[in-house]
């Protein structure tokens, strides 16, 4: 298995995600903004296709 630039960049976002939730485990959630998941989606969809997950 080879790593590239793209399956470490998300690693490291799921990574992040992973950190944020640890860190604000118990806490109430904030309302959702449909405005992170189109960041989101915008992040991940390009990194998975140039990753040749599509490909």
């Amino acid at each position: 298995m080879t790593l590239g630039w793209p399956q470490i960049i998300y690693l490291l976002l799921v990574a992040l995600s992973l950190g944020v939730s640890i860190a604000k485990h118990g806490q109430v959630r904030d309302p959702y903004n449909v405005m992170d998941s189109i960041i989101a989606t915008t992040i991940v969809l390009p990194l998975l296709y140039w990753g040749g997950f599509f490909g």
